[in-house]
C-alpha cells in the first residue's frame, strides 16, 4: 500500500481521460446499462468527448484525486453560487450517431436517471467514484472532507447526496460522515436499468 498522501484538486480538460477511467471502473453498472456490454467502450469515448467538447465549464465543480501520480476518485460538488451555463453542445447528436437513435436515449436516459433540483443553501454532491483497486484506502473518506470544506468555504448550511439503499459500503461511510435519511425516493426507470428501486437522499448540516 501507498504511503503517498492523497492530493485533491480542481477537475481540468487534461484529466478527462482520468476522469472517464475512474467513472468506467466505479459506476460499471451504470456504464453497462448505459450502452451495454458490445458499445461499453463506445461508451466510455462519447463520456470523453462530450467533456472535451463542453471545455472547462463542463467540469465545474467536479474534483479530483491524485494517489500515486494518478487519477483515483472524483467527487463532483455543485451549489447554485457556483453553477455556470455550459455551452450549447449537441450531446444527444454526438450519442445518436455512435449509438442510433433508440440506444442514445435509453443511454442518456439511463446515466441522468437519478438527479436532484439544488436548493439555495446547500452544496449537493455527486459522482463519488473511486478506482476499485484503490477503495478501503481512506480516498472517499478524504473526498468527503474535502466536500465539508467547500460547503463551509461557500457559507452553506447544508451537504446532500443520493445513495441507492442497497449500496451498504457507501451508506456506512456517509453515516459515519454525519449524514442521515432526508427522503426516500422510488424510480421504476432507475429499476428496470439498473434494478435499483429505492434511492436514499442524505443530507448533514455543515460543521
Amino acid at each position: 500500500m501507498s504511503d503517498s498522501p492523497i492530493t485533491i484538486r480542481a477537475a481540468t480538460p487534461a484529466d478527462i481521460a482520468g476522469v472517464v477511467a475512474v467513472h468506467s471502473d466505479a459506476f460499471n453498472d451504470k456504464f453497462l446499462a448505459a450502452f451495454g456490454r458490445a458499445k461499453f467502450q463506445i461508451g466510455v469515448e462519447l463520456m470523453a468527448e462530450t467533456w472535451r467538447r463542453q471545455g472547462p465549464a463542463g467540469l465545474q465543480g467536479m474534483w479530483v484525486a491524485i494517489l500515486d501520480d494518478q487519477i483515483v476518485a472524483t467527487i463532483s460538488l455543485r451549489a447554485r453560487v457556483t453553477m455556470r451555463q455550459l455551452p450549447p453542445v449537441a450531446v444527444e447528436w454526438l450519442f445518436i450517431k455512435a449509438l442510433g437513435f433508440g440506444r442514445a436515449m435509453y443511454a442518456l436516459t439511463a446515466l441522468s436517471v437519478i438527479d436532484h433540483p439544488i436548493a439555495n443553501n446547500e452544496l449537493y454532491i455527486s459522482d463519488v467514484a473511486v478506482r476499485s483497486n484503490y477503495q478501503r484506502r481512506g480516498v472517499a473518506r478524504a473526498l468527503m472532507q474535502h466536500a465539508g470544506s467547500e460547503a463551509r468555504r461557500l457559507n452553506l448550511a447544508s451537504l446532500c447526496l443520493f445513495v441507492s439503499a442497497t449500496n451498504r459500503a457507501a451508506l456506512a461511510l456517509y453515516t459515519q460522515a454525519g449524514y442521515r435519511i432526508d427522503t426516500t425516493h422510488y424510480s421504476f426507470l432507475a429499476w428496470l436499468m439498473m434494478r435499483r428501486w429505492q434511492w436514499l437522499l442524505l443530507r448533514a448540516k455543515t460543521q
